[in-house]
């Protein structure tokens, strides 16, 4: 970010400058990327006029403040942009966020499935997860690629039935066996 502080008919001293800095460069952690912030200080007769804008995410944020202190301007009009970089922070979000719905039955993969929102509150829907290995396994071999994978479950061909079986963790820390008859 690139921040640019100016004075109109007003002697910038250093300190002035690394307040104004640092309180700037914090609005980095509400909205990325910021491009650039420009602080313009201005002193009128008695009142000290602090106004910043920001460029950010393809748009222009401005505020201005005015007090009879140019340290409290700063914090002041600080906090105001502070304010709406929240807002567009928050609303930026809200629109990544959002959901897309689909109808009750559908098959989905499991990666997809917290993007999703389905049309009925309380219908099912078929997540489609790979949990199978192709090659002849033993029962015992099947828990042991189950237990290296950090699996739920595992679909695999039993070597000594020669049918499709499924080993899963069952909630008692032991582990369950599913095969036709």
């Amino acid at each position: 970010m690139e921040i640019t502080i100016s004075s109109r008919k007003f002697k910038l001293d250093p300190e002035l400058r690394d307040h104004a800095e640092k309180r700037i460069s914090k609005f980095t952690r509400y909205l990325e990327p910021i491009q650039e912030a420009h602080l313009v200080l201005a002193q009128e007769k008695y009142r000290q006029i602090a106004e910043i804008s920001i460029r950010a995410a393809g748009m222009d944020l401005v505020s201005r403040e005015q007090t009879t202190d140019m340290a409290s301007s700063i914090d002041r009009v600080c906090d105001r942009v502070e304010r709406q970089i929240k807002k567009v922070a928050a609303r930026m979000k809200t629109r990544k966020s959002a959901t897309k719905t689909i109808p009750a039955g559908s098959l989905v993969a499991e990666d997809d499935l917290h993007d999703l929102e389905v049309e009925e509150e309380f219908a099912p829907v078929v997540v489609r997860t790979n949990r199978y290995v192709k090659e002849l396994l033993t029962v015992e071999d099947a828990i042991n690629h189950l237990r290296d994978r950090d699996w739920d479950f595992l679909m695999f061909q039993n070597s000594r039935s020669g049918k499709v079986a499924v080993v899963y963790h069952r909630d008692d820390g032991n582990f369950g066996l599913v095969e036709p008859e």
